[in-house]
């Protein structure tokens, strides 16, 4: 199958006008005392998913405090974005909580034109907020940090973490690798953007000590700020943001991966390389197999964002197909989006994609398996649940080839 680069961009809609911008006030009513809450406290934030609100940092829009007791802050938002955020307290472990005490949804509105032309109002009633903890590493194993990455491709650095798997100082072997999208969220909830991490080392370690996978390095590659163009290939209308995509799989193909070959003891051959993440994470795994099937044997693809700019993965799909030696997990829970339409909106997208290649399977060696996960949603408890299955389903492929070669 040939190897050469698919198209990586579409023609936008030159019809499309630049978005007005509309003011936006958020008025938070904070609970009254209580165990979580000894007083209240001085600072509160918005955290959520605009550069104005930090890009989901939990500090990302100090609110200020009025006379009435309201916390309140005012930005701007371009018309119709739909915006996504929480209350905190400046951390995780302080976020918003329902009355029980257990996380609640995203926040979400859509920026509309205020009929009075004043500022759209958004009124918010927290009801307890999460207890305020001291982060405990929560690492299983060998785990290496390096900071600061450079690329000649991209314009932030990021960190990158490094899981070695059991017995790997004792030993001269070489191993496979599975790089990871959203690094920081894997390993520890103390780095945790979230606060929740997936659990990877700890599933990996059950794994290979069960005999159920063999040993494998797993690399966390950390999100910037660019994190959206970063994952995606083309801009999406909607946002107006996306399509560093490309220069994303190049950092990753010509700068990281050559430069982990080189420094641990690995299995550089693409039958032993596998990519994954979630949302915009799984969507760019995609993206780097079918750009790249000559470097990439394996894709974990947890609640991709198919719909991404007018569902570009499905045309390319339809137009090119899914390369016939690339093994795909790919999964969709049943609740994920902002209602039950979304949600079956999302479910119905994963569900075309595992239609169209399937066919796949049947012709080559090539494991293509599509999960369903009940009331699974969109965040990291989730994908935590759903990460056991995905890395038997490739791993497990991958170890049966190489029994297969040795025969």
């Amino acid at each position: 199958m040939t190897t050469k680069p698919l198209p990586a961009n579409k023609g936008q809609d030159s019809s499309i006008a630049e978005a007005k911008l509309v003011p936006v006030r958020i008025e938070v009513t904070v609970p009254d005392v209580d165990e979580t809450s000894r007083d209240q406290p001085a600072d509160l934030f918005l955290a959520g998913d605009l550069d104005r609100l930090g890009r989901w940092r939990p500090d990302g829009l100090k609110l200020k405090r009025m006379e009435s007791g309201v916390y309140a802050a005012e930005f701007s938002a371009p018309l119709k974005t739909q915006v996504q955020f929480k209350v905190t307290r400046g951390s995780w472990q302080t976020v918003e909580k329902n009355v029980a005490g257990r996380d609640i949804s995203n926040r979400q509105f859509e920026v509309k034109e205020p009929e009075d032309g004043g500022p759209q109002k958004v009124t918010v009633n927290v009801e307890r907020w999460g207890a305020a903890t001291t982060a405990r590493p929560s690492v299983i194993g060998m785990l290496k940090l390096h900071e600061d990455v450079a690329s000649k491709h991209l314009a932030p650095t990021r960190n990158v973490s490094v899981w070695l798997p059991p017995g790997y100082a004792e030993s001269d072997d070489n191993y496979p690798v599975l790089y990871l999208n959203d690094g920081q969220n894997l390993f520890d909830d103390s780095k945790a953007a979230f606060g929740v991490e997936w659990q990877v080392d700890e599933t990996a370690t059950r794994l290979i000590e069960k005999h159920e996978i063999p040993p494998v390095i797993i690399v966390g590659i950390w999100n910037t700020p660019e994190r959206i163009d970063e994952y995606t290939l083309t801009k999406d209308g909607r946002l107006e943001r996306g399509g560093n995509g490309l220069n994303y799989v190049r950092f990753i193909v010509e700068e990281l991966k050559p430069w982990i070959d080189r420094t641990y003891r690995t299995r550089p051959e693409r039958e032993a390389t596998m990519l994954g993440g979630s949302s915009l994470g799984g969507l760019i795994s995609m993206e780097a197999c079918l750009q790249k099937p000559d470097v990439f044997g394996a894709c974990l693809a947890f609640s991709p964002s198919i719909g991404w700019d007018q569902e570009r993965i499905i045309e390319t799909l339809q137009t090119h197909g899914w390369p016939e030696n690339v093994q795909l997990w790919i999964s969709m829970g049943t609740r994920e989006g902002r209602d039950a339409k979304a949600q079956l909106l999302n479910l119905n997208r994963a569900r075309r994609v595992d239609e169209m290649i399937r066919p796949v399977a049947a012709k080559t060696l090539a494991r293509i398996e599509f999960q369903e996960f009940a009331d699974g949603s969109h965040d990291e408890k989730s994908w935590a649940t759903q990460f056991p299955s995905a890395l038997k389903s490739v791993l497990g492929a991958e170890s049966l080839r190489n029994q297969r070669l040795k025969q």
